[in-house]
């Protein structure tokens, strides 16, 4: 007797199971990834305008022209390209990992955060530790999220394979994090 084929519809039911499916992050913490809408990371990267293409006089030719080479310009873009990376990856950390457990007590987590701010090595005052939201960002993003979960975040978000590639320079591994 043979199988009869299944549906299109009934395997991808499969694979969003299998995506939906629970893992162990790098840091230990069991977690589901969760693809994030691509409108709402258009939505939070685009609150980051850049400026004007500053214009400057050309005496050769008696009128002002854009200067795209301004050195402040091409520092400001730069830094504003940066600013979206940051946004998007907070966006994705936030609404991409779905913590199993939830957040843990505060009690096993935030001294040891409190005591690298201690230190200067962090700075918590961004943040409002009170509010659940912004206390379960700072566990995903200080605790419970490794440099190689945020690949399969950017992954499983659709973000492109040479996007993942770059992103992933940009990031120490957790090895190097765990031998400072």
């Amino acid at each position: 007797m043979t199988k009869a084929k299944s549906s299109p519809a009934i395997d991808a039911v499969r694979e969003q199971r299998v995506r939906d499916s629970a893992v162990t992050l790098s840091t230990g913490v069991q977690a589901r990834f969760v693809s994030v809408a691509a409108s709402l990371i258009d939505k939070v990267t685009s609150r980051i305008v850049d400026p004007d293409i500053p214009r400057q006089f050309i005496e050769k030719k008696g009128r002002e022209e854009e200067n795209p080479f301004d050195p402040d310009y091409i520092k400001t873009i730069r830094e504003n390209e940066v600013k979206r990376n940051k946004v998007a990856l907070d966006t994705l950390i936030l609404f991409g990992v779905d913590l199993v457990d939830g957040v843990p007590e505060d009690s096993l987590w935030m001294p040891k955060l409190k005591y690298l701010e201690k230190l200067g090595h962090i700075d918590l005052s961004e943040y409002d530790l009170e509010d659940e939201y912004e206390r379960e960002f700072v566990y995903k993003q200080f605790i419970a999220v490794g440099s190689d979960d945020i690949v399969e975040v950017l992954r499983r978000s659709g973000i492109s394979e040479e996007d993942i590639a770059q992103a992933a320079k940009s990031f120490r591994s957790d090895e190097e994090r765990n031998a400072d």
